[in-house]
């Protein structure tokens, strides 16, 4: 266990907390490992590291178009993108024990096990119904449509439900998609595929990730059988989110917020928030407690870059942002946590989606 210390001087009243925290509070040896690997995103795999499953190509997400594996190590998860690079700084190697990853050639985690991605996440079936999007948020690596778009029929959804259902660990499912068209269209989309997979699986844990343009078709998702929703902020103040997401409404989105807290209960409801497009820690601050006096609990995840949107993030914000860096990583944390706790929220509630995968992010609760 590593001692750390961090003092955050936070005055929510008005939102001030220090550009430049030191440590105050006890961190497991392993998260701040976690967080290093989450800094430097990539790992190179050596054809002579026998791997027990292929890699999953995500169509959304962090690391959409890319090749990636997840990986445990402790009561850590932690998903890399797979690198072509023979000198990244990660690499993934095997001693006597088993897998382990080094960092620069030197031995950064042993006794790592490679997590099987039923769907997307280890433990549930995260489907995304159409990977392209006419949105055009800078952050995001699903291209334009070319067309009307193609989305996964209820049926086929349901088929890759199925297939993930084989894994022993299998416990939730999860849906989302991109917005080829319309929003009410692919909200229509992902209910119909919702109502299949709860007409075949009554009990299973069902999280829907969508957008909104208005508050009169979130309980539709309730009626069709959704027992967590996730409606992303992405950024704040609206002053960015309107740099970053040039197509969609920040107030509109607040309100969708709020009236899914209604619809599916206090703390039931998550909302991402991504860091590392210039702002402010206090302005992290203001976002999360203004979204966890809702009801809603937040999820920081640290800015990707990738060849899908290097571009799209240099054009919104005049520069590509760089990865952000583990210790402002546990950073947030820590103020996420305490946040969080203030407000009586818990991410270890959440059945589906990210804070069930536990791989992209920092997650109070689990992590830290």
């Amino acid at each position: 266990m590593i001692l750390t210390y961090w003092n955050f001087h936070v005055r929510f009243g008005t939102t001030l907390i220090s550009e430049s925290p030191s440590f105050s509070a006890v961190t497991e040896e392993f998260t701040r490992k976690k967080a290093k690997l989450l800094e430097l995103g990539e790992i190179f795999i050596p054809r002579e590291v026998d791997m027990p499953c292929f890699a999953s190509l995500s169509k959304a997400g962090p690391d959409s178009g890319r090749g990636a594996h997840a990986f445990g190590f402790g009561d850590s998860r932690v998903k890399l993108v797979v690198s072509k690079d023979p000198d990244a700084r990660l690499r993934l190697a095997r001693d006597p024990a088993g897998y382990i990853i080094l960092l620069e050639g030197k031995k950064f985690v042993g006794d790592v096990q490679i997590l099987p991605l039923a769907a997307h996440a280890p433990n549930q079936a995260f489907l995304n119904l159409c990977p392209e999007c006419s949105m055009g948020c800078a952050f995001c690596s699903m291209p334009r449509p070319e067309g009307a778009g193609s989305y996964l029929s209820p049926e086929r959804a349901l088929r890759l439900v199925s297939v993930a259902s084989k894994y022993p660990d299998f416990s939730a499912v999860a849906i989302t998609s991109g917005i080829p068209g319309t929003v009410r269209e692919a909200n229509a989309k992902m209910a119909e595929a919702v109502k299949a997979v709860r007409g075949q699986y009554p009990s299973v844990p069902i999280g829907v990730e969508a957008y909104f343009d208005g508050t009169a078709e979130i309980s539709l998702f309730r009626e069709a059988g959704v027992t967590e929703m996730k409606i992303n902020i992405e950024t704040w103040p609206e002053e960015r989110f309107r740099k970053i997401c040039p197509d969609r409404d920040f107030q509109a989105t607040l309100k969708a917020l709020e009236r899914a807290v209604t619809v599916f209960g206090w703390g039931r409801v998550t909302s991402n928030m991504i860091v590392g497009l210039g702002e402010t820690d206090g302005e992290v601050a203001e976002a999360l407690d203004t979204l966890a006096s809702m009801g809603v609990v937040p999820n920081v995840r640290g800015i990707r870059i990738g060849p899908g949107n290097s571009a799209k993030l240099e054009k919104a914000l005049g520069k590509t942002p760089e990865r952000v860096g583990a210790e402002r990583l546990l950073a947030l944390g820590e103020m996420h946590r305490n946040i969080l706790e203030r407000n009586n929220l818990d991410t270890g509630n959440f059945e589906t989606m990210c804070f069930s995968c536990r791989c992209c992010d920092i997650v109070p609760m689990a992590d830290i």
